[in-house]
């Protein structure tokens, strides 16, 4: 195996990860970033990868070309000397050798001296380092694997948050009119705090949508919660109340809108949109419950939706979890979906395997993008039900935006399933949103909590409900430490 892998570590010493056969050595970006060719205002990772994108295509034109002569390749920049690797090709194979140069690193420029015909001034192959021989077809293989490597772990250079918020606002409108027109809740307040168990069975709501419809009114500061008792707060008595200035016959302009009909009555049935509907559930699947996901036209892309935005948080998340480089680690990502994160994360740690979970019809786009960026050869692919199938055993394992697809008891079960997966020392990610541990907000997530919760069997939960499961399973917190786009991971040991 060939590899050059980038690794953005903060310090641009030690980031360059080379693999040449059984020889491996890691070097400094450093020099990489001064490069001529790069805008002199983007960021030092943004520099190095936009070099070692040309730099991989210098070696691909030149491996392509297929010389009868030896070329060298500059692999690796230090102040008083360069690792260069000589390449002896014949029709099928080439043969590598690893070896130093008297050309100091500070007098090369990557995108310029990427490829040589001559031996560089001084150059020397390793005795030690052993031969590598490699098809010439697997040799340009693994490049653009390099090269396609880089691609995952670019990060958005702005921050799409507020779009996101703009985006799930409507679920605001539509709980608050459930609230005022359909469940007349602020009149059951008029007259002081009531309980919050009380105050469900009056709604005739069950925990999950009550929670649900609660922590939205909480974060919009139209409800408070105190030692179990709910009031409602003095605006919300002024104006959603039988009061001189009571406006629920304006909110209730539109109390028949579709959309409002329709989230009164998945609070009224607990039930997922879809659920009555021939072709299932769009958005979660398990044994016993139908599924629209089995049809690949959906599938395809409801995977591909999902994986715009996991495209901007898996390089962050990736930066967060710390992996050793001096033993193979293995990571499994259940219901890992389009395997964005999982790939994300072996782009950025060369040592590291990964098996995704998921169904046969999703586990088609994670292929694709296994193969686009470049780990295909590190990532296993294993089709099952994520609540039935045998875990393979894992250094890591990853559920990223799985739990809040599913009701309490199920995300009891599928820690437990995880945890039982782990190896001794290993780690559980939960990677989510996360409502305060009371409940009280924050109101973009109170929101997408009511996305998740008519469209799943779901809701998002706090950190306080996470850390309760995840210490029920015998496991250790720490965290949540933030990703992007509202999104942190849950760190369990």
């Amino acid at each position: 195996m060939f590899r050059l892998t980038y690794r953005d570590d903060g310090t641009e010493h030690g980031d360059l990860f080379l693999k040449c056969g059984v020889h491996e050595s890691r070097g400094d970006s450093y020099y990489v970033a001064l490069d001529r060719v790069v805008d002199p205002k983007a960021t030092t990772p943004q520099k190095v990868r936009h070099v070692l994108r040309v730099v991989f295509s210098h070696w691909l034109d030149a491996l392509r070309q297929g010389s009868a002569e030896p070329v060298y390749l500059l692999a690796e920049l230090f102040d008083q000397c360069s690792r260069w690797i000589e390449v002896h090709s014949d029709h099928e194979h080439v043969d590598l050798y690893l070896g130093w140069a008297t050309r100091e690193g500070h007098r090369l420029i990557p995108s310029r001296d990427a490829v040589h015909h001559l031996p560089p001034d001084g150059f020397v192959a390793e005795e030690e380092i052993p031969t590598y021989r490699v098809l010439r077809s697997e040799l340009i293989r693994d490049i653009e694997r390099c090269r396609g490597m880089l691609d995952i772990q670019d990060c958005s250079e702005t921050d799409p948050t507020s779009i996101l918020e703009h985006y799930r606002g409507a679920y605001g409108t539509q709980l608050l009119v459930a609230a005022v027109a359909h469940f007349d809740l602020f009149s059951h307040l008029s007259s002081g705090p009531i309980h919050l168990e009380d105050l469900r069975e009056t709604l005739q709501l069950r925990p999950r949508p009550f929670t649900v419809l609660t922590t939205a009114l909480r974060a919009m500061d139209l409800l408070t919660v105190s030692d179990g008792q709910v009031a409602a707060t003095p605006h919300a008595l002024a104006h959603l109340t039988a009061r001189p200035f009571d406006m629920r016959d304006y909110i209730g302009l539109m109390a028949t809108s579709p959309d409002v009909l329709a989230m009164v009555e998945r609070l009224r049935s607990d039930r997922p949109a879809g659920s009555d509907d021939p072709e299932g559930t769009a958005f979660i699947y398990r044994e016993g419950v139908r599924s629209a996901m089995d049809t690949s036209d959906l599938a395809r892309h409801f995977t591909l939706s999902l994986a715009g935005r996991a495209r901007i948080v898996a390089p962050v998340l990736a930066r967060q979890i710390a992996i050793p480089d001096d033993t193979e680690t293995t990571l499994l990502d259940v219901g890992g979906g389009s395997g964005i994160y999982a790939i994300a994360m072996l782009a950025r740690h060369p040592q590291l395997r990964a098996t995704v979970i998921d169904r046969a019809e999703v586990l088609t786009v994670a292929r694709e993008f296994a193969i686009r960026f470049g780990v295909d050869d590190r990532l296993e692919l294993r089709e099952g039900d994520m609540f039935q199938c045998e875990y393979p055993d894992a250094d890591i394992v990853l559920l990223s935006n799985i739990l809040h697809d599913w009701d309490v008891h199920e995300c009891q079960e599928l820690i437990r399933r995880c945890e039982a997966a782990l190896n001794p020392g290993g780690r559980l990610l939960i990677h989510d949103v996360f409502l305060h541990d009371d409940h009280s907000g924050p109101l973009p997530i109170a929101l997408y909590s009511a996305a998740l919760f008519t469209l799943t069997e779901g809701r998002a939960y706090s950190v306080a409900e996470y850390r309760e499961w995840l210490e029920e399973a015998g496991l250790t917190v720490s965290g949540p430490f933030s990703t992007a786009v509202h999104c942190g991971v849950l760190v369990a040991e």
